[in-house]
Formats: structure tokens, sequence, C-alpha cells
């Protein structure tokens, strides 16, 4: 068993050292990329209603079909993990990305931006996020603190592009903008160069190699697996990259009997109720998981939470320009829901990493706080209240960002984090497409940004309490 061991804390190494804070970097990057210019495109807005003289109500469809592909690709992104590794996705989304962004600079109408921007770009940012955000999952103990740093991403991405987007419109108008913008997103190619897939264990064994594929485990650490029985767990690469745990290799030493000098054994392994089999034709979606009445809820919550808890990317500089405040000062509040969601992400990743905290309850909470933030942002008329009402969007939307993915292993075991944030995904993609385009609506009928808001909180404050009782039903599972 030492030699075993030995070759786990080998990989348990690479994951919680040196190699683990490099890939957490890189995942920082692509998020800061992705996020940058996805929750800052609420400034691209103006330009495109005055380049292309259209309606609010229809330009809005753009950054609904950018956010809603984006996260309905999910899923893709992470069948494709598992099946080429996370460097081959993240290459080919920031290739098709740079595409995406650059097409869109010569774009005629409208219409073209909804292929470009929408579809290409929503696609390749789906393609290069979703790995990013998973990839963390695999740490062994600081999972929270290494998911924080990487949302980190998100909000420094949001803080540094708001002005220079602004800066890029300024001075190089918008098509201009969108070409140094494909420019900036090619470099999620190197970024995805720093996946590289783990080296196992130099120990030479006698023995045989069994490779199996997992229909559902319940195990969620290759150390469980490890200290329950007599075998080794080795992450097995797939395709570029062996970070994806769908497949394992266990491994026995052969123990000859006294009248064989060599042989064969079978290996039973015992992981809660797992169940194996060696055909390599497995699913790459985890359909399964929709069996766990938890996961439904929260999938349901996902779903009810994107209606509304996007809407201030894209409508709050508009809502604070109607307020009277200078186009500048109002991209301004943006950078300020950027840095507060950084400062968030680390002391949040911090905060969770104690195991007296709860993630679910730091969840539920931050949804409840940010839904009633919302429906009061009408009575936020001057800069001062619009800065403060950013400090504190931006705090929760940190406390969600990194409890939902981490939510997403305590609830399923981190083995199946990568096909059920996918799913999560999905369901906050096709909240998007309603959400923001509905916002849109909202303000065409009315005249102003109340509606907006009101509606907005009140989706959000609804998702929350949907996700009070899940603890509960969570215990009923494990007792079932």
């Amino acid at each position: 068993m030492k030699s075993e061991e030995k070759s786990y804390e080998r990989i348990a190494n690479q994951l919680d050292g040196t190699r683990g804070w490099v890939v957490t970097a890189a995942c920082f990057m692509a998020a800061f990329l992705t996020d940058g210019i996805t929750f800052c495109f609420g400034l691209i807005l103006f330009e495109l209603i005055q380049v292309f003289d259209e309606p609010v109500e229809k330009v809005a469809w753009i950054p609904s079909f950018l956010l809603g592909i984006q996260l309905l690709s999910g899923p893709l992104a992470s069948a494709l993990s598992n099946r080429f590794g996370f460097r081959a996705v993240i290459v080919s989304g920031s290739v098709l990305g740079f595409a995406g962004l650059t097409c869109s600079s010569f774009a005629p109408s409208v219409d073209v931006l909804f292929l470009t921007v929408g579809l290409m770009c929503g696609v390749a940012f789906g393609l290069v996020w979703t790995p990013a955000v998973v990839a963390v999952s695999y740490f062994e103990n600081r999972r929270s603190l290494a998911t924080g740093v990487v949302m980190c991403g998100s909000g420094m991405g949001t803080f540094v592009f708001a002005p220079f987007i602004y800066w890029l419109l300024e001075n190089y108008a918008l098509r201009g903008t969108f070409l140094i913008l494909g420019a900036l997103y090619l470099n999620c190619a190197a970024v995805g160069a720093f996946f590289r897939p783990m080296k196992r264990g130099g120990r030479k064994s006698r023995g045989t190699v069994i490779k199996l594929n997992v229909k559902r485990r319940q195990c969620n650490t290759a150390r469980q697996l490890l200290e329950n029985t007599d075998v080794s767990m080795l992450a097995l690469e797939r395709g570029q990259s062996d970070m994806s745990t769908e497949e394992c290799v266990i491994e026995e030493e052969l123990r000859p009997a006294d009248f064989v000098e060599d042989g064969t054994k079978q290996v039973d392994v015992l992981c809660g109720t797992d169940q194996m089999e060696s055909s390599r034709n497995r699913s790459i979606f985890k359909f399964s998981l929709f069996r766990s009445p938890s996961f439904v809820l929260v999938c349901t919550s996902s779903f009810v939470q994107l209606l509304g808890s996007f809407v201030p990317y894209v409508y709050l500089t508009a809502y604070a320009i109607d307020m009277g405040i200078s186009k500048e000062a109002a991209s301004f509040l943006l950078s300020i829901v950027g840095v507060t969601n950084t400062v968030g992400n680390i002391a949040v990743g911090a905060l969770t990493s104690h195991p007296k905290v709860s993630v679910l309850l730091t969840n539920n909470i931050a949804l409840s706080l940010e839904g009633l933030l919302l429906i009061a942002c009408p009575l936020f008329t001057t800069y001062g209240a619009l800065v403060f009402f950013a400090v504190m969007y931006g705090l929760c939307s940190s406390c969600i960002s990194v409890c939902r993915p981490i939510l997403m292993g305590e609830m399923l075991g981190f083995d199946n984090v990568n096909n059920a944030f996918g799913f999560v995904l999905m369901f906050y993609g096709l909240a998007s497409f309603i959400g923001i385009p509905l916002a849109g609506h909202l303000y065409g009928t009315y005249g102003d940004y109340n509606g907006t808001f009101y509606f907005a909180g009140s989706v959000v404050f609804v998702a929350g309490a949907i996700c009070y009782p899940l603890a509960c039903i969570k215990n009923k599972e494990n007792e079932a």
C-alpha cells in the first residue's frame, strides 16, 4: 500500500502544488478575457444603436444571444473537454472567438451581428469559459480558494474592460473596437497551452492494468477510492488531457500463488453504489444527474436567477445616463462592480474554505440580498447612490459565482462537477434569452428602467427562496 500511496501523492501534489496554481492562473486569464468582453458589452450597445439606427429592443437581442449561446454551450464544452481535453477545447474556442469578433467589424447590419457576435462568439466564449471554471474543481484541498481566484478573473475583466472599451470606442469607433478585441481574445490560445496533461507516477510495478469506464460514481476524491481498496487510481489521459476523471486506471500488483509464476486477477472496486463497465462507448452527457431532485431544484433556481441577474451589466449604464450622469462616469459603474466582485471572490473563496461555513447558506443569502438590491435600484437616483448599488451588487454576485460550482460538487460529488455545471450553464443560457430582451421590452413599454429592475429583482429573490429547502431535500436523498 505504501507504493500506491506514493503514486497518489504524486498526483495530489500536481493538483495542489505549483502545477495546480499555474492552471489556476491560466483559468483566471481565460475568465478575465471572456467575461471582460461579455459583461461590458452593454457599453457597445449604444454604439450599435447609433451606427445602425436600430431601436434598443432589437439591439438588446445581441448581448442576449451572446450570453445565452455562451451558457448553452456549457454541456457541449463539458462533453468536448471529457473527450478531447481542456487544452484542445480552449484553443479552439479562442480561434473561433477571434474569427467572430473580427468578422463583426465588417458586419453591414445588426442581423449579421446576431451571427458573428451572438452565435460565433457565444459558442467560442462557452468553449473557453466552461473548462476554465471547471478545471479548478480537481483541486483536492484548496478547491474553494482556487475557485475564488478564477472567479476574480471575471471581476477584474469587468473592471479593466469597462474603461478600456469606452476608450476604444472614443478613439477607434465601433469597427476598430471589434478588431482590437478580436486580437486580444486570441491570447486565450496561449492560455490554453498551460493545460498540459498531468504526469503519472514513474513507479514500475508488476501487475495488470485494467481500463474501466464509470457509469456513476459517488466517491468524491481519488483518496477515498485509495483508502477503501487495495488498488490505486491514476488519472488516465484522454485525448490531450488527463485532468478529466471520467476514466481511471485501476492497478493492483499480482500476488502469485505457490503453484503459479504469474497470472491475472479480477479486481472488484466498491465505490458507493457505482456500476462499472468495460465498454469504451460511454455517453458524454450524464442525463442521469436529473434523477436527483436536489439537482433539479438547483437547475430551476439557476434558470429563474438568470432571468434578472445579468440585467445590471446591460442596462445599469443606460439607467445612469437617464439619471443625468455623464457617459464616462456611468461606464465607470461597471468597473466598480468588477473590482468589488474581485474582492468578494477572494474573500468568499477563503471564507467557504472553512469547514464551519455553509456554502449553501452563503449562496442563498447572497441571492436574496441581490434580489432586494435590484428591486431597490430605482430609488438610487444620484451617482453616489449608484456607486453604493454597484459595490453591493458586485459583492453579492461574487458570492453566487463562487458558491455555485462548489455546491455542485458537494451535492453530486466532484467527479460530476464538469457535467453538472454544464447543465446549470445550459439553464442559465435559456434564461438569458428571455430575461435580457424582456427587460428591454419593459423599457420600451414604460419609457424608463424602473419596471426593468423591479422584474430583475423579483426573479432573483425567488431564485434564492427556491434554494432554502435544498439541504432538507438532499438529506432525504442520502437517506433513501
